[in-house]
């Protein structure tokens, strides 16, 4: 995922209004270094967030703990439901999944079942979320298990509580057997009191025998996966306003940090503003359109 760029530095941005950034806690589940920089990275080696990360292969999550990295620990469990499952190692190990892959509908695309097919299996327990306490209380959640992301999530209704933002895979065909699609993952997060705000990136094959640009991982229209982003509801920010002010201006940081979401971090920011410190928003408005013309205001 690319970061998107930032006009300016939220973090300065707050300091300079004489606010105390608030300490994040990021939950990273699935968390294997495919080689690509995530976009929470600043918060964390700034030392603004904490990260704890599961990865149940234990060579990939000794290589994570082994890399260094600042303010991260990562932990080799499976989540999921509490009981024993079986994981489906696939040939590429990113694609093991705790649900066998579908050859039926993998196999109508290119360049899928080549990377998913099962060659082994291995017997392990899962934990739920909501029974591992580094992982409370999670301010971001962000979710990649290949199919097993509702599992997840039932496991942690108590951690789903407080989130404040998730970031989940979610597919739209069932390309392994037996997981949830979309509609199931968005009908417990709404349940939860988060609203969808956007999707980040888009997963995609071409139905054989096609191919465009001699790239098979390249689609033409279908959408088979993407990562599907949620905030806490604005709806409930004048509570929060109330109850948890910090909550707020944890979501403006994330929504301005990971994705280039200024308008949501306004709203949050209004509200924080409103209850706490007049004017916050305003300044923050004039800083975004001082430092980037193409962004305006208006009523």
């Amino acid at each position: 995922m690319t970061t998107p760029p930032r006009p300016i530095d939220i973090l300065t941005f707050l300091s300079g209004e004489g606010l105390t950034i608030p300490a994040l806690k990021i939950v990273d589940v699935g968390a294997m270094d495919v080689g690509e920089q995530e976009p929470w990275t600043r918060l964390v080696t700034s030392g603004t967030a904490s990260l704890i990360g599961f990865e149940p292969n234990p060579v990939e999550c000794e290589k994570l703990n082994r890399s260094g990295r600042a303010n991260c620990h990562f932990l080799p469990h499976a989540l999921g439901d509490g009981n024993p499952q079986t994981l489906y190692i696939g040939k590429e190990s990113m694609t093991s999944s705790l649900f066998p892959p579908d050859p039926e509908i993998m196999q109508r695309f290119h360049s899928l079942w080549e990377l998913c097919e099962t060659v082994g299996e291995e017997q392990l327990e899962t934990r739920r979320l909501d029974v591992i306490p580094d992982a409370q209380p999670a301010d971001f959640l962000k979710l990649d298990v290949q199919g097993a992301e509702l599992m997840v999530l039932e496991g942690g209704p108590e951690t789903m509580r407080d989130a404040l933002a998730v970031q989940t895979e979610v597919n739209f065909l069932p390309i392994y057997k037996g997981q949830a699609l979309f509609a199931d993952v968005d009908i417990n997060l709404r349940g939860h009191g988060l609203s969808f705000h956007t999707m980040v990136g888009v997963g995609s094959r071409p139905y054989r025998p096609l191919i465009k640009d001699a790239n098979p991982n390249r689609g033409f229209a279908q959408v088979i996966w993407s990562n599907a982003l949620y905030f806490r509801d604005p709806a409930q920010f004048p509570e929060l306003a109330q109850t948890r002010p910090e909550a707020l201006l944890k979501i403006a940081i994330l929504a301005h940090e990971l994705y280039g979401a200024f308008d949501f971090a306004a709203v949050a920011l209004q509200h924080f503003g409103a209850a706490h410190k007049q004017g916050l928003a305003t300044g923050y408005i004039r800083a975004l359109m001082a430092a980037d013309p193409t962004i305006t205001a208006r009523k």
